[in-house]
């Protein structure tokens, strides 16, 4: 068989698939509708924000809370830093300083002349790191999230020895297995082209809820959902398009192995959009690196399984960061 012929069915299947999967989630989403939601606070409660300039004239919007041992969240494609409200509601009581960004063109964040690519996001990483100047830094990365964080271990080493404690790939991946099919990325295209933009995609709930449910495994909160459609249809409709666009060719496979950081990989079972094989390739590909599997698990565990994530970042961290294992030096001590 020909590889075009490959292409074409390989293609033919994806599309099918992905027909067969919004079917189904539509009347998952029309059931959502009708569940009771328990779900009443996922409102972000910043203490201190900050605009960061980036590397090529864009601007980086951060947030943070706490004080102590910073962790850095960094979220995934269409996605801002409204993903991580449950944990600003929990770390800083943990004893963290806690701190998101947006990614360019994503949220309050403005896209640089670079544009949308993998070492741009690396190159965004490394300005909050160095524009807040934080050290023994863990960085938590969720799906895009994660690819910048491996971008930032693998394109800036020595900077990540010197900052960063250790690092966790949530819901995340190292290659994207449509990238080598051209056919597959302008069907992409041309579906995310189709999205309505602005005040108008906002409106378009029934759209959203459907694509913004395939991100949750079973029976998640309405109201999670719903904060997941925002985010994804708040963003401009060239960010969908360019920064999805840009991952396509996506594949650190083979250079995994210099990531040389201490790395927790956390994966949900029934996650559709980052596979837990996936999961189990990064951990068996990094050095030293754990993994931890969620059962039933969908895509966005930060939200769906949060006291767990919260569970696994805090203690990860605990082990990781110097400061927290370091006695401090009493007056006495030092005469």
């Amino acid at each position: 068989m020909s590889a075009r012929r490959r292409a074409a069915i390989a293609a033919g299947a994806i599309g099918a698939a992905a027909g067969v999967a919004v079917a189904g989630n539509r009347i998952a989403a029309s059931r959502l509708r009708a569940r009771p939601d328990t779900e009443h606070d996922l409102e972000l409660h910043p203490e201190r924000t900050h605009h960061l300039p980036a590397h090529d004239g864009g601007a980086i919007h951060v947030i943070e809370a706490g004080s102590g041992p910073p962790i850095l969240l960094s979220h995934g494609v269409t996605l801002s830093v409204r993903t991580w409200a449950k944990q600003f509601q929990q770390l800083p009581a943990r004893g963290f300083r806690v701190i998101a960004f947006d990614h360019r063109g994503h949220g309050g964040s403005s896209l640089g002349s670079s544009g949308h690519g993998v070492e741009q996001l690396a190159h965004d990483v490394r300005s909050v790191l160095e524009g807040l100047d934080l050290r023994d830094a863990v960085l938590v990365g969720h799906s895009m999230g994660g690819i910048a964080i491996q971008s930032f271990c693998i394109h800036h080493p020595d900077l990540a020895r010197e900052r960063v404690a250790g690092i966790v790939l949530l819901s995340s991946l190292a290659r994207s297995p449509l990238g080598a099919n051209p056919r597959v990325t302008r069907m992409l295209t041309q579906i995310v082209n189709r999205l309505p933009d602005g005040a108008a995609a906002l409106r378009a709930r029934d759209l959203g809820l459907v694509v913004a449910r395939i991100g949750f495994g079973r029976d998640p909160e309405p109201a999670q959902v719903e904060l997941t459609r925002q985010m994804m249809l708040g963003t401009s409709r060239e960010t969908r398009r360019d920064a999805v666009l840009a991952l396509a060719g996506l594949d650190f496979t083979d250079r995994l192995g210099r990531i040389d950081r201490p790395t927790l990989v956390i994966g949900g079972t029934a996650d559709v959009i980052a596979p837990i094989a996936e999961s189990r390739r990064m951990a068996r590909r990094i050095p030293g690196a754990r993994i931890e599997e969620v059962p039933g698990g969908g895509h966005m565990l930060m939200l769906e399984r949060a006291a767990l994530v919260d569970d696994l970042i805090a203690d990860f961290a605990d082990s990781v960061q110097d400061s927290r294992t370091q006695d401090p030096v009493t007056e006495s001590e030092t005469g």
